[in-house]
């Protein structure tokens, strides 16, 4: 789809003229002068941003989503002028406000876009636009990655869990977690509080545990001498697999899907809003009744562990939800259908489970069967540092395999919008009409920029975590000898240097308005 984004102001004068641009000094001193003297009355600039505020709560696309914008307005429309002035010079650097603002059509010419960056910026570091680990939805004793909000190392007493931001109910949906490698046993004794209460078989094992490193440490320095001059390259640490002393005392974890009501101080299984697996033996867990021999296999670092929830679609495939979707994500949606809603697990790309095949159909496989409709989120639970990281989409080191006849089953992801591209956002606002002819032109530029800024800011937050989310999963699989052929090479790279080169050639376009502003089309 082609798409101009010349018509979207990036950084531009908010004034163009055919003859020759005056200096710098004279520019600016002009433009400053201009903005004070600035003749929108109260009136009009007050139904404009009503009439904004409203759109945005109601006529507004959903899947073009302005936070930071919405919640600017509504500062305007709520707060008083020099309320107004105080936050901004709280929020933003005293060099970049303009001290000279007394009145509100003065502020959102000199400051808004400025205010735009500041709440934009925090807003995208705790809500980013992808389907993330939800630090409000989290216990507390959860070490969650603050950048990208994917990894998560559980605190050293007790299980404890994070839901994700996005839920489903309705509809097959797929996950996958990475288990990453447990701190050392000498890392969990240092990080017990000193008063901690341990049952005997817990120091025991801590004890043989610290027995092992030490031994293994030794091991490491005598070989060293030879193994160094020969193989420079690290060696991977050893894990030991399930059952030995270092495994059982910490690192482990419990993965699967949870309702907003499972109780976030325990582990996943352990009421009946919850669904999990636990890396012992692989056993399956529901309302802290565990059952080992359903055919569940136990895992460790180093494994990848797919989590499916399949949901019996609704009538209209909407209703009860909180979702709300353009038609392209809808049809995503429906891909398959289910005769009762279930969960599966699967182990490096394997299916757990019993199947059956007759007459060449594949049937079986369920964790869980007929389990209760609702809301359900992707969840991970932690015990004593056992570390994982979540993989939602679109591309996995382990795609699914071995389904049973039929079932196709979509990554969550889908369930957050991608954002759209910001002129996109900009021409969309602007069909709004919502400012009104008399206010200023200064003011109305300052709007479409704010609009433009934060639709780039977002646009450019998502494209850096698609990027990242690519060459994690690239190493993943090169790592395990696998093919990468699937995944895109500089796809995404490239389509940031596309936004870049646009946003300049918009810059000149409007410091030139000669220039025709069609001739400049970007593949969108």
């Amino acid at each position: 789809m082609d798409k101009e984004l010349s018509s979207a102001p990036v950084d531009a004068p908010r004034s163009a003229s055919v003859s020759p641009a005056p200096s710098v000094t004279e520019s600016t001193s002009s433009k400053v002068k201009k903005r004070n003297s600035l003749t929108t009355t109260p009136a009009s600039l007050q139904t404009s941003l009503q009439q904004i505020h409203a759109s945005l709560a109601t006529t507004f696309p959903q899947n073009a989503p302005l936070p930071a914008f919405t919640q600017l307005i509504h500062t305007y429309l709520t707060s008083s002028t020099k309320a107004i002035q105080a936050n901004i010079q709280q929020s933003t650097n005293a060099s970049s406000t303009d001290s000279s603002s007394s009145n509100l059509p003065q502020i959102i010419a000199n400051n808004m876009t400025n205010q735009i960056r500041t709440i934009a910026s925090k807003i995208l570091s705790e809500t980013p636009p992808h389907v993330h680990l939800n630090t409000k939805d989290s216990a507390p004793q959860l070490h969650i990655d603050p950048d990208t909000k994917l990894t998560v190392r559980g605190g050293m007493r007790g299980y404890r869990m994070v839901r994700a931001n996005q839920g489903v109910d309705s509809g097959n949906w797929y996950y996958e977690v990475e288990i990453l490698e447990p701190p050392s046993v000498q890392e969990i004794v240092d990080s017990l509080p000193s008063n901690v209460r341990l049952g005997d078989g817990v120091r025991e094992g801590l004890r043989k545990g610290l027995e092992q490193e030490l031994a293994r440490a030794k091991e490491n320095e005598d070989g060293s001498s030879m193994d160094g001059l020969n193989d420079p390259v690290k060696k991977k640490r050893k894990v030991n697999p399930p059952g030995v002393e270092q495994y059982s005392v910490g690192g482990h974890v419990r993965i699967g899907w949870s309702m907003r009501t499972g109780e976030l101080q325990a582990p996943v299984g352990y009421d009946r809003w919850s669904y999990g697996i636990r890396d012992i033996s692989g056993s399956r867990i529901h309302n802290s009744k565990r059952e080992d021999k359903w055919g569940g296999v136990g895992f460790a670092p180093g494994d990848v562990i797919g989590l499916a929830v399949c949901l019996v679609e609704k009538d209209d495939g909407l209703d009860g939800s909180s979702h709300n979707y353009d038609s392209d994500n809808v049809s995503k949606k429906s891909q398959s259908t289910v005769q009762s809603n279930h969960i599966r697990f699967f182990k490096n790309g394997q299916p757990m489970g019993h199947f059956v095949v007759s007459r060449g159909t594949k049937t079986g496989g369920e964790a869980f069967d007929d389990i209760q409709s609702g809301t359900y989120y992707p969840a991970v639970s932690s015990y004593m540092g056992g570390t994982v990281r979540c993989n939602f989409g679109p591309y996995f080191i382990y795609p699914p395999k071995g389904l049973p006849t039929g079932l196709k089953l979509n990554p969550i992801c889908e369930m957050a919008p991608k954002p759209l591209e910001p002129g996109e956002v900009l021409d969309l606002f602007k069909k709004e009409k919502c400012i009104l002819k008399k206010v200023d032109e200064d003011v109305t530029n300052a709007i479409h920029e704010s609009v433009f800024l934060e639709a780039k800011m977002r646009f450019d937050k998502f494209q850096e975590h698609l990027k990242e989310h690519i060459h994690v999963v690239r190493k993943g699989r090169e790592d395990r000898s696998m093919a990468t052929n699937d995944l895109p090479e500089e796809e995404v790279e490239n389509k940031h240097e596309e936004m870049e080169t646009d946003a300049v050639e918009h810059t000149e376009t409007q410091e030139n308005p000669v220039k025709e502003t069609m001739s400049n089309p970007v593949e969108a």
